[in-house]
């Protein structure tokens, strides 16, 4: 049996973390409370004053904010780094570049203050938590741009639309181009269907989490030749049961979530009845993935396909097994 769980349940691949203030220091929250009250007038100010309509082009160079980390990526891959004034928590890649742009918030989550003193003229994002932000944006003259940016085929036309806000258009073209090429490539090369491993994504251990059909990641299993279990669930993600893993019996488990020297593998083959496995006996249960190219849609969506690929194919037969291979 399973059960579809919401988005945010996977906090692991955002990791969201709160702006907070100690209540215990008295100066710490009067600060708080000016904070407070000077950005509600700045909101109140913005609010009575015509603005003319918010526009991409209002400025040659655009300060841009973005409030996911695939977008983050995009930005820099089309050489528009120098524009970037403000990031998320989660936005790591590429380091030397985003190393020194200030942090303004989490996925999706804006921090109001920290965002407004940057000064953008452009904020992009996959989703807004607070809808009420777009009105507030509007308010103040900032331009908002929710790109979608979640499936395979959504890629190559964020990018371009990224590079036609950014001002670097042709850059985005050509890099979108590319990566519609190499993925037609990578779906040509793909085995038969039943020559194709039998693939369970682990997306977390407790609760037993996996990828449905409509995940990103699951594309990914198909462009590297395997079939997702979880392809027969709907939605993104949804839990289930140690029962229904044992049922379909998994050529390849991949176990897409952080852990220390080796720490899911061992997990998974600890588990009641698992070592029955064919994944188990044929030592294809994987741990070892750069998680961000695998879960975030975007440029290096390539080099996830590729280290799939490579943990699909890899073959860790224990020395010593009491089971059968089939």
């Amino acid at each position: 049996m399973t059960t579809p769980s919401s988005g945010p349940a996977v906090s692991f691949l955002h990791a969201l973390c709160a702006r907070i203030f100690s209540p215990s220091c008295p100066s710490v929250c009067f600060l708080r409370f000016v904070s407070v009250l000077l950005v509600t007038a700045a909101l109140t100010l913005a609010s009575g004053c015509p603005r003319p309509a918010p526009t991409a082009a209002a400025s040659t160079i655009p300060r841009i904010v973005s409030l996911a980390p695939n977008l983050t990526e995009i930005v820099c891959a089309i050489g528009a780094a120098d524009c970037l004034v403000g990031r998320t928590e989660v936005c790591n890649h590429p380091s030397n570049l985003v190393a020194r742009v200030p942090v303004v918030g989490g996925f999706g989550r804006p921090w109001l203050e920290p965002l407004l003193e940057q000064k953008p003229t452009l904020v992009l994002s996959v989703d807004l938590e607070d809808k009420s932000l777009d009105a507030t944006f509007d308010r103040l003259g900032i331009v908002h741009r929710q790109i979608a940016c979640r499936q395979l085929r959504e890629i190559p036309a964020a990018i371009r639309t990224v590079g036609q806000l950014a001002g670097r258009g042709a850059v985005a073209n050509d890099l979108a181009r590319a990566i519609e090429s190499d993925l037609r490539r990578a779906a040509a090369e793909q085995p038969p269907l039943n020559r194709r491993p039998r693939v369970f994504i682990e997306i977390w251990g407790d609760p037993l989490m996996t990828a449905g059909r409509h995940a990103f990641v699951s594309e990914l299993v198909t462009l590297a030749g395997g079939r997702n279990l979880g392809d027969e669930l709907p939605g993104d993600f949804a839990i289930v049961s140690p029962e229904w893993v044992l049922q379909r019996n998994p050529d390849v488990i991949l176990c897409l979530y952080p852990g220390v020297d080796h720490s899911a593998r061992k997990a998974v083959l600890a588990r009641l009845g698992w070592q029955s496995l064919h994944a188990a006996q044929q030592g294809r249960v994987q741990d070892e993935f750069y998680l961000d190219p695998i879960l975030r849609p975007g440029p290096r969506v390539l080099e996830g396909v590729k280290q799939i690929r490579q943990a699909i194919e890899k073959n860790d037969t224990p020395k010593k097994s009491g089971h059968e291979e089939r």
